[in-house]
C-alpha cells in the first residue's frame, strides 16, 4: 500500500542530517506536522492509551516473543572483566 504524505513528512525529517532532524529541538518540532495536526498536546500525558499491556516488572517479557531463552533468564555468575 501507499505511504501517506503525512508519514513520509515525518519519516524524511528523522531520517535526515543531525542539524535538520526532527526532535532536535524536543517534542516542539512535531508539533507543526500534518500527521499531528488536531492532537491535543497539552492533554496528552493524560490521555488513556489505547492498549496498555499488562506487566509484572520492569523485567516481564512476557508481552514480547523471546527467541532466545537467554533473553528471559536472570543473569547469573560475575560479568565479563575488562582486561
Amino acid at each position: 500500500g501507499r505511504v501517506p504524505a503525512e508519514a513520509r513528512e515525518l519519516v524524511r525529517g528523522l531520517l535526515c542530517a543531525r542539524e535538520t532532524r526532527l526532535g532536535r529541538g524536543g517534542a516542539r518540532d512535531f508539533r507543526p506536522l500534518r500527521l499531528f495536526q488536531g492532537l491535543r498536546w497539552a492533554a496528552l500525558r493524560r490521555a488513556r492509551p489505547p492498549f496498555a499491556p499488562a506487566h509484572a516488572g520492569a523485567a516481564d517479557t512476557s508481552n514480547f516473543d523471546v527467541l532466545d531463552d537467554c533473553l528471559s533468564q536472570p543473569v547469573t555468575g560475575t560479568p565479563p572483566r575488562d582486561p
